[in-house]
């Protein structure tokens, strides 16, 4: 059964959607739930929604007031339950190898598993986007194995390079392009997560799921490669839900 979330004003021109502060997938189930029924039914009232774990912010255009729109979406008190009619799967390559996987070594030393355990659990689970921010397009992913959660460093680094792929507590996420971050870095993918020259410019969309899987240092440039010229295909499989 659904949770009416607590609704309140967000600056002058939003309002916003919470649910308790927790991560899990009721909870982002029911957050797509009213994205989807905003989108749909008062897109007349608003500019765009932004899902993040357990909120979701709604812009209004100029001619709506939060107060409108709050009195209106209080009136109403449903949404959505059937988030999506089908789910899209990315399959995400990523090279783990020494020269990418900076944190590794000391993961595996902390955690008193050998890299080959970590790559193995980072890669046997299948990942829910929750929200992307921090960077553009950065994903959230849900559903890390808590055998390989690591803390983030209580240092960031000065420059992550886009593609790296990192843990951070319970998540795992993939930095879009290169900026200062404090996560554990594991691997780095090949592909293009962020790309202002298409129609939509990230890769990956909440809601999605991503699964990663692991490819040699070969691989990892004859991807970019193919990446550079526009030739590379992302391998997704679209389930029904």
């Amino acid at each position: 059964m659904s949770t009416f979330p607590n609704i309140k004003p967000f600056g002058k021109q939003a309002v916003l959607l919470e649910w308790p502060n927790e991560i899990s997938l009721s909870t982002h189930k029911e957050v797509m739930g009213y994205k989807k029924t905003i989108d749909s039914n008062y897109h007349s009232m608003i500019i765009e929604t932004v899902p993040a774990y357990c909120s979701l912010a709604v812009y209004l255009n100029d001619k709506t007031t939060p107060a409108d729109f709050i009195t209106a979406l209080q009136a109403q008190r449903i949404y959505d339950e059937r988030t999506q009619k089908a789910q899209k799967i990315i399959q995400i390559p990523v090279c783990y190898d020494a020269e990418f996987g900076w944190d590794l070594p000391k993961m595996a030393d902390t955690l008193g598993l050998s890299i080959d355990d970590i790559i193995l659990k980072h890669t046997a689970l299948e990942y829910p986007v929750y929200f992307l921010g921090f960077l553009p397009g950065f994903p959230y992913l849900g559903g890390l194995d808590s055998r390989i959660a690591f803390p983030r460093k209580a240092t960031p680094r000065q420059e992550v390079i886009e593609g790296s792929v990192g843990i951070a507590g319970s998540q795992t996420g993939i930095y879009t392009v290169n900026s200062p971050g404090g996560w554990n870095i594991i691997g780095r993918s090949p592909l293009l997560f962020f790309d202002v020259t298409q129609t939509a410019p990230c890769l990956l969309a909440p809601g999605d799921r991503v699964r990663f899987y692991s490819i040699s240092r070969k691989h990892f440039e004859d991807i970019k490669t193919e990446v550079a010229t526009k030739t590379y295909k992302v391998r997704t499989e679209v389930r029904d839900v």
